[in-house]
């Protein structure tokens, strides 16, 4: 359809367009290229997005890039044009190759300016917008196409250069007067990538025009993490968005009042302090007439600018300033303030991308819950609002709506949107024990069946300082799902996974996680036998050890091997609770774990690279 046809067609369809349903307006996928170690990302978001990841895995900079498409004038005081260290590195690195292989070409003319521009990197953050029925008014100036019926709606923000010519010509000057190799690569880096020619621009994301109208009912507020003075400050960073949150509030009717106050304020004042007498200066005057000028003099009141009246209102907690307390209560009010102020009364907004940075912050377990259920119902309430935030703590992760969770690492994304099927998000939200941070995060993580596997290889490790480093994690099936999102989540990280399962008869399920074997990151094992229990007692001498350890006290003293396993299998936890601790202890000299245990916990121990 041609793009006036297709323009036409969208004047029409606001009463008679048919949807599967009416959604909120909300951001359903980004792409971002080339932005900081962001160099390749491509996923779907849900309608709240937790972002987890590593320290130093790309979270602060995911939340930055969404808000570039919506950059304005009006609502920003960060520059919309990046700078040199803004673009990936290793699509510096790149070009900068190409560089240094075509400089005899590039200094003897024969590369052309056009194929110079393919060198050159760009920045770009595409994001698609999901609209129907009134919503659609919106965004209209944003559709770019039709896909299966539906209107496709997007911005992209692009760095890119001007006049590629311009560029070309400070680049082939370089190499003229330089050799460029790797030794001396660094001393005219920012000469060979002159950013000062590259620019910004915001439009549809089939490269048309969008109106300055259509961005700036989009807006944004950022919260970063660094928030922690702003209570000590002269001016007191929070009262900046109190005052904002204050004067949205207030209607014409409320400052009238407020100016009547003020006036009773000053009346009051010239009552108290008999101002008229200090200005009574017709009583020590000698000129003709001048008791009848100076009595016209008086002091009226300076009604200030309501921005001033309401400047005057200071954070506080309880009868304390905000000052006086811990980092904790001050991150919490500022949050609060700082979020209910994008509660204005403006209509206009189609949408109000909010990101935070660790919203957990020097927060105790009970501020922290206090938190999660407060951006709950205000993202429930607030439907013009879009939550973007990055945490490390599992208090921010809604179980029930694992959709929402994104997870970095070494600048790559993957959603569990993407990622997963329904009947996965059904089983996860069941685990009791999921914690993604230690199974997606940590160096070297045991996934395991069940508390008696929990107790002794916990107790195991306990006893080995050399294995301190291994996590132990509870999760009881659909391991080969999981599997599949570690490895793409950890692909190259150099982190390893060990899986230790019973057999229970499954020779399916053992062949198909049989395969993840032959991967140097992931390692499984199964169970000789059905479960635990005879494994462990069959293992080395642990049937003797057993029986002369315990074998007064669980009454194994004339069991055979199998009896005695029976026994155990049907013991209390209390029994395996005992054993481990004396495992712990060292009191079990002699005793040898599990082959299909050990054989994990020795892949694990072994030492491997980290691909950076």
């Amino acid at each position: 359809m041609e793009k006036s046809l297709f323009k036409l067609y969208l004047l029409t369809i606001d009463s008679c367009i048919v949807k599967k349903g009416s959604e909120d307006l909300k951001i359903t996928h980004v792409k971002i290229r080339n932005y900081r170690n962001l160099r390749d990302i491509d996923i779907g978001l849900a309608e709240t997005v937790a972002i987890i990841g590593e320290n130093n895995s790309g979270k602060s900079n995911f939340l930055k890039a969404i808000t570039l498409p919506f950059l304005t004038d009006d609502n920003t005081h960060i520059s919309k044009k990046l700078s040199w260290i803004d673009i990936n590195n290793e699509t510096r690195k790149c070009y900068y190759k190409k560089i240094i292989l075509n400089q005899n070409k590039i200094r003897n003319d024969e590369i052309t300016v056009e194929q110079f521009a393919e060198f050159l990197p760009t920045v770009s953050v595409e994001v698609n917008i999901q609209a129907s029925g009134a919503e659609e008014y919106y965004v209209k100036d944003m559709s770019y196409a039709i896909e299966d019926g539906e209107i496709q709606y997007g911005i992209k923000y692009e760095f890119a250069p001007k006049n590629c010519a311009d560029i070309f010509r400070v680049v082939k000057e370089v190499v003229s007067q330089t050799e460029i190799n790797d030794a001396n690569l660094k001393e005219v880096k920012m000469n060979l990538l002159p950013v000062e020619y590259y620019n910004y621009s915001i439009k549809v994301s089939d490269g048309s025009n969008v109106s300055y109208d259509t961005l700036r009912m989009f807006k944004y507020e950022a919260l970063e993490a660094e928030r922690d003075d702003f209570s000590k400050t002269k001016n007191q960073l929070g009262s900046k968005f109190l005052v904002d949150l204050l004067k949205d509030r207030l209607s014409d009717q409320d400052k009238l009042k407020i100016e009547k106050e003020y006036s009773h304020f000053f009346e009051a004042l010239k009552e108290i302090s008999d101002i008229n007498d200090i200005i009574n200066w017709q009583e020590t005057s000698e000129l003709k007439g001048a008791k009848k000028f100076f009595s016209h003099i008086n002091i009226l009141p300076n009604m200030p600018p309501m921005q001033s009246i309401l400047s005057s209102v200071r954070l506080g907690y309880s009868e304390e300033e905000l000052s006086m307390q811990g980092l904790g209560h001050r991150n919490l009010v500022l949050l609060f303030v700082l979020i209910n102020s994008l509660l204005g009364k403006e209509t206009d907004i189609a949408l109000n991308v909010l990101t935070i940075e660790e919203p957990e912050a020097h927060l105790c377990i009970n501020n922290t819950r206090l938190m999660v259920s407060f951006l709950k119902a205000f993202t429930d309430k607030n439907k013009t609002v879009q939550l973007f935030y990055s945490t490390h703590s599992t208090e921010f992760i809604n179980k029930m709506n694992l959709k929402n969770v994104v997870v970095l690492h070494n600048g790559k994304a993957y959603s569990f949107a993407d990622e997963l099927e329904d009947e996965d998000f059904a089983y996860l939200a069941k685990n009791p024990n999921l914690d993604l941070f230690k199974l997606f995060f940590s160096k070297k993580c045991i996934l395991f069946e069940g508390i008696s596997e929990e107790l002794l290889i916990r107790s195991y490790i306990d006893s080995k300082e050399t294995l301190s480093d291994i996590e132990v994690l509870s999760f009881h099936k659909g391991f080969k799902k999981i599997m599949n999102v570690w490895k793409k989540v950890n692909e190259g990280s150099g982190n390893k996974l060990g899986i230790i399962r019973d057999y229970d008869n499954q020779s399916n399920a053992k062949k198909q996680h049989d395969k993840y074997n032959d991967d140097k990151e992931i390692c499984v094992r199964t169970t000789e036998y059905y479960t635990l229990e005879p494994e462990i007692v069959n293992t080395g001498d642990n049937y003797k050890i057993l029986k002369n350890k315990y074998g007064d006290v669980f009454g194994w003293n004339d069991m055979t091997d199998d009896q005695l396993t029976e026994a155990w299998k049907n013991a209390k936890a209390t029994d395996m609770f005992t054993i481990c601790k004396d495992l712990a202890s060292g009191e079990l000299e002699g005793f040898q774990m599990p082959k299909h245990i050990q054989d994990v916990i020795d892949f694990l121990s072994q030492e491997s690279e980290e691909v950076l």
